[in-house]
């Protein structure tokens, strides 16, 4: 089965809270619907824990902060999927991912 969101390199750090206690993560990845992160330290969790993420995306200075579900997951990695975004929280990551998607095919 096929994407149906076009991801785009991110590196960078961020916050993510796992039940209410927080960890440092770093993103591999963004779409409109999600992120990948790479796991840094940090335990070993059921997949029914309550995670949200807290970043800015380059070149902004807001805050975004947001529910997420664990789509998939390894040692090394977890997929995420954004809940309930704001309307503003969800432009400022499409725009993200349409300027990054358009700057890497003419770059």
């Amino acid at each position: 089965m096929a994407r149906q969101n076009r991801r785009v390199p991110l590196d960078m750090y961020c916050n993510k809270m796992v039940n209410g206690v927080p960890f440092l993560a770093r993103t591999k990845d963004i779409s409109r619907e999600g992120l990948y992160l790479h796991r840094l330290i940090e335990p070993s969790y059921p997949g029914s824990a309550h995670i949200a993420v807290e970043f800015c995306l380059p070149g902004t200075s807001e805050v975004i902060w947001a529910e997420a579900e664990l789509v998939h997951g390894a040692h090394e990695g977890q997929g995420l999927r954004f809940r309930h975004l704001t309307p503003r929280q969800s432009n400022l990551v499409a725009e993200f991912v349409r300027d990054s998607s358009a700057a890497s095919a003419f770059g």
